[in-house]
């Protein structure tokens, strides 16, 4: 069974929610995002994988959460833009931070 995996280039995050719950996605990707531009990030790359639900069927999947996420504005203090894709979501962030070269873990968000 996948479960929710982390890479970091030390200029771009890539954060794969696989296995994850909605409620477990949300929180990750609110915690990566913020630790990443701490850590002078320039991008976070949000792996949601495709949505399964049925079109006109309201069914709350982790591509519609991260999406009402960004609508919402609840990350506008480090998130300059968002670009939707399929299977995917990538934020830009407003990197002020110098760039620290410690790798983030997925261990420092949980």
């Amino acid at each position: 069974m996948p479960f929710p995996s982390l890479q970091d280039d030390g200029s771009t995050v890539m954060l794969d929610l696989h296995g994850a719950s909605v409620a477990e996605a949300i929180r990750l990707t609110t915690r990566v995002v913020r630790a990443s531009a701490r850590r002078g990030r320039s991008s976070v790359k949000v792996v949601h994988g495709h949505s399964t639900s049925k079109p006109g069927v309201f069914t709350q999947t982790i591509k519609r959460a991260l999406h009402d996420l960004v609508d919402a504005g609840t990350l506008d203090d480090v998130v300059v833009h968002s670009w939707r894709a399929e299977g995917h979501l990538l934020l830009s962030l407003d990197v002020t931070q110098p760039p620290n070269p410690a790798r983030l873990r997925l261990a420092d968000v949980t």
